[in-house]
């Protein structure tokens, strides 16, 4: 796969959005023979977002940089991504927010991180909350996590073994993307009642975890999160972003029980061997169906087979995991 940086931008609906985002795109500054491309995904949108992006690039875009539109039908930004990760020219991928403005070095940092830590598989860096004038709340402080903004991490580096970082102009590598779904496509539309799949972030970087690859945090990694003032109230916090992110948990905690016995246990057969000795009674004596049920699939993935009953999402992230073709050393 050729060395260069793809950003790619998923929108719905996001025609206000795209001029500031494209523009600051168009503003990165690589070093000379490093190539790089913008894909604009048109996911499904009813306003003219991608005559506003091409309209937009024919007035700021370089001939050094191309650009191209795709058009995904299904909602959902999980969608618009596999669509144009396939379609990327360069390894190197930028998921880029429609409301997300890169610092002018942020494809640079990109592509100088993940060249250099082979192990590396996702880049995340710091968000920067813009609302032009429109003072925050005094939630917000608390609630950054929900606005992806602020720092992932105490400190920039190779990430805790089992942490996440969260979409927002998150960079990755094709071809370990690629992997990641080649044989097990993401298993959130099987189980949320959303009309589009939300989390395809933290499921991505899970899947990353438990084949091996490591997570990497930048705070100079910086991008600007625009935030118009019809999201700051606590009915769109709580009945959008909060919705959306306790709808897909119940789900995504089958994969936090497969990381506690897989991750944690790595190298450490003495951690084993207690999760182990602790799981059952956790599952028989807990008073809390979820407590349970989190130590009944903790067993289930410290042994081999299917010797315990679980639900099919389960037995197939533990497929995934044993599937050793997909595995980091052999990429």
């Amino acid at each position: 796969m050729q060395k260069g940086v793809s950003v790619i931008i998923s929108t719905y609906n996001g025609a206000g959005n795209l001029p500031e985002t494209i523009e600051h795109i168009a503003k990165q500054q690589l070093a000379e023979g490093i190539p790089l491309e913008l894909i604009v995904v048109d996911n499904n949108s009813s306003d003219n977002s991608a005559a506003v992006a091409q309209g937009i690039w024919s007035k700021v875009g370089s001939a050094q940089t191309s650009f191209r539109i795709l058009t995904q039908k299904t909602p959902g930004k999980y969608y618009a991504l596999q669509l144009a990760i396939k379609e990327a020219s360069y390894e190197y991928i930028i998921i880029c927010d429609d409301d997300n403005w890169l610092a002018p070095d942020y494809a640079q940092r990109v592509y100088d991180i993940l060249d250099a830590y082979p192990e590396v598989a996702a880049l995340g860096g710091r968000g920067i909350p813009e609302t032009k004038g429109i003072p925050l709340p005094d939630w917000f402080k608390d609630y950054n996590y929900a606005y992806a903004v602020g720092p992932q991490a105490k400190q920039s580096g190779i990430m805790k073994p089992r942490a996440v970082l969260w979409g927002a102009s998150m960079a990755t590598k094709r071809s370990v993307y690629l992997k990641m779904y080649e044989k097990y496509p993401s298993f959130l539309p099987e189980y949320t009642d959303f009309d589009a799949v939300f989390a395809e972030d933290t499921e991505y970087c899970m899947r990353l975890i438990l084949k091996g690859y490591r997570i990497y945090y930048d705070d100079n990694l910086i991008y600007t999160h625009y935030i118009p003032e019809r999201k700051l109230n606590e009915k769109f916090r709580d009945d959008k972003l909060i919705f959306e992110f306790k709808g897909s948990n119940p789900m995504l905690r089958k994969y936090y029980a497969a990381m506690r016995a897989k991750v944690k246990t790595r190298n450490r057969p003495d951690i084993w061997l207690m999760l182990l000795l602790i799981a059952p009674f956790n599952y028989l004596l807990s008073f809390s169906k979820r407590r349970a049920d989190k130590a009944k699939l903790t067993l289930y993935h410290l042994l081999p087979g299917n010797l315990i009953k679980v639900d099919p999402i389960s037995k197939k992230i533990k497929a995934f995991i044993e599937d050793y073709t997909l595995d980091y050393k052999q990429t």
